[in-house]
């Protein structure tokens, strides 16, 4: 920041919002859109100004010349894209912020005090501990305090036009090619400037709307508003609590200059108030047809001048994702490393970016091969820990060399594991739909269950003898006899998965080997059972007795991969497809005293039944080694 300073003050941490207002120096000012009379009240500066008494404060910062050369070369500007924080829209659609703020310029962010957000015409503060005033360089606390506090909510609105006329920015007000900057606007909130009062017989008046700001000679003296500003600061959209709150005293007159936009000259009307200025483009149209009036883009100025504020994160502190979102080698590189779903947890590295308006983290976390790192954008993550539950990802969050691996195989293969000792899920093509062959197996089994238990009844030794040949030998007429003998097919597996709020399974009426399934489903499904959340306890046993008890030849891939010493509760199916290729899946739980997960693993279009099982295998080897 460069600043020239002869009789400058700094800001004075000490005073009040309605005294913090600044000056600079006065410029020509050209093709006035007022009456002739107003110019000539404008250009009228040789009065006596001895005896004045201001009521608006505007006296404090007379003679100030301090200036303010801009810093900051971020390129910002209003996004659809970016979010308006949960912590400010409560205030933002009460306020009808979107007319006096403008649009989101910044992702909300923590700065050491609490939470902040730029919008294009201001920006809104959240307090998380006492603010209180620092050194004479440092304004964005002197900008808290002097902000208007919001009761209902405790959001502060900062008065970020004070703060740049209060150092003199010398950002141009009406487009890049403008000479009109806020230092030529504070100098015209000097109370030589201040007209006197309208009288009935003073000539052209009658279209301006008089302001107090003071006594000069024992007479009032203030400001004009001109009627096109007096229309739209009295407009609910711009001014909801009314204009004297919301805008507060004018400090200026209304000030002409012109400026050339894309080769033609515009004629521009600016006039500053308490808390917010506006500008006029009478050669622009908004919508309606109107010459273009809007608030001064003192959030973008702002920040054009001092820079974004610091974010005030600390390497090693904890946050967490608090909806699904990529992972990126750099901030906004478009090169995705993984995805997250809510609530998984990482590290912050310290470091931070902002790429247009966006604010990126630098993230670790750790994985059994060791920890990983990644750009996430900070409107994605919290830093209030989440409730009870699990999170999710991609598999390749748990590992990246099983993820490639994963990849190079396509949309053939889907993966799904539970981490239940940690709380993870990790997926890779998770809601495809494979033919679940004779995977089926369980839900037919479990939907039987209930079926039983809907009648007050437990499966009589006939019965037993059907459900353990059909899970423990994987035999094919045992299964049929339970699907369309006692169940009638289909209908009864789609209501018992309704019923207990899984979707995902399509039963076949024909063939029951046939349906389609997602590997989400099935970890769902095997989810469930382990949490006790279906069935009796007493049905819960037998089902993981007859699934702890498969025959060794029907054990490829969780069975025959499991660590050893771990209980491993789970059932395979392989089939050849309609299109006379293989599927083949392998499904269960995994659990010891201390580990305890949940994996599901299909394939389909396969040349061959060794190269879906070979697939399995090493799917459910590797991740034995990741998490047992």
């Amino acid at each position: 920041m460069s600043r020239i300073s002869n009789k400058g003050k700094e800001w004075q941490p000490h005073l009040s919002a309605r005294n913090i207002i600044i000056f600079s120096v006065f410029v020509c000012v050209v093709a006035s859109p007022v009456s002739a009379s107003s110019r000539s009240m404008l250009t009228n500066q040789l009065r006596d100004t001895a005896n004045t008494i201001v009521s608006n404060g505007a006296d404090q910062w007379n003679n100030d010349e301090t200036v303010t050369t801009p810093v900051s070369t971020i390129s910002l500007s209003v996004s659809k894209e970016i979010a308006i924080s949960p912590v400010f829209k409560p205030y933002y659609q009460t306020r009808h912020a979107d007319g006096n703020l403008g649009g989101p310029l910044t992702d909300a962010y923590l700065i050491d005090q609490g939470w902040l957000q730029f919008f294009a015409s201001d920006a809104l503060f959240f307090p998380e501990q006492q603010v209180h005033s620092r050194s004479k360089n440092n304004i964005l606390p002197s900008l808290i305090l002097a902000g208007s506090k919001d009761a209902a909510t405790g959001i502060i609105r900062l008065p970020l036009l004070q703060a740049l006329l209060t150092v003199g920015s010398q950002v141009p007000i009406g487009g890049s090619q403008s000479i009109f900057t806020y230092v030529n606007l504070r100098k015209a909130t000097a109370p030589t400037f201040m007209q006197a009062a309208p009288t009935t017989k003073s000539p052209g008046t009658s279209s301006l709307h008089f302001v107090k700001g003071g006594m000069r000679a024992g007479k009032v003296v203030g400001h004009f508003i001109p009627q096109v500003f007096w229309n739209y600061i009295n407009s609910k959209d711009i001014s909801p609590a009314r204009w004297a709150k919301d805008f507060g005293d004018p400090l200026t007159e209304a000030l002409s200059f012109t400026v050339k936009v894309n080769g033609t000259f515009h004629h521009m009307m600016v006039q500053a108030f308490e808390h917010d200025g506006i500008l006029l483009d009478q050669d622009a149209r908004d919508a309606s047809g109107h010459p273009l009036i809007q608030l001064l883009n003192t959030g973008m100025d702002y920040i054009h001048t001092f820079g974004l504020p610091a974010v005030a994160i600390h390497p090693q502190q904890s946050i967490w994702s608090q909806r699904e979102t990529d992972l990126f080698v750099a901030p906004g590189s478009g090169r995705i490393i993984a995805h997250v779903g809510q609530k998984f947890a990482f590290k912050l590295l310290g470091d931070s970016r902002w790429i247009t308006g966006t604010l990126w983290y630098h993230v670790q976390w750790t994985i059994p091969e060791g920890t990983n790192s990644a750009w996430i954008a900070a409107v994605n993550v919290t830093f209030v820990a989440p409730g009870p539950g699990p999170s999710s990802a991609s598999l390749n969050m748990l590992s990246p060399q099983l993820g490639s691996y994963l990849t190079s195989i396509g949309t053939n293969v889907g993966v799904v594991i539970y981490d239940v000792t940690r709380q993870h899920y990790y997926d890779y093509n998770s809601d495809s739909q494979f033919i679940v062959a004779s995977s089926m197996k369980v839900p037919i089994m479990f939907t039987f269950f209930d079926a039983l238990e809907q009648q007050g009844q437990e499966p009589n030794s006939e019965q037993m003898n059907v459900l353990t040949t059909m899970i423990e030998n994987s035999d094919n007429d045992s299964a049929s006899d339970l699907y369309y003998n006692e169940l009638n097919g289909a209908q009864s597996i789609t209501n018992y998965m309704q019923k207990i709020g899984v979707s995902g399974l399509d039963p076949a009426t024909n063939a029951w080997g046939y349906s389609m399934i997602t590997p989400q489903t099935m970890v769902n499904l095997l989810a469930l059972l382990y949490e006790g959340k279906i069935l009796t306890s007493q049905d819960r046993a037998t089902a993981y007795g007859l699934m702890e008890n498969i025959e060794p030849d029907q054990q490829v891939g969780v069975g025959d991969t499991a660590p050893n010493g771990f209980t491993v509760a789970m059932k395979d199916g392989w089939v050849i497809g309609p299109d006379n290729l293989w599927a083949m899946n392998s499904s269960g739980i995994v659990m010891s005293h201390k580990e305890t997960y949940i994996i599901s693993v299909y394939t389909q279009e396969q040349l061959s039944l060794d190269d879906g099982q070979e697939i399995v295998r090493h799917v459910c080897s590797s991740v034995a080694s990741l998490l047992a």
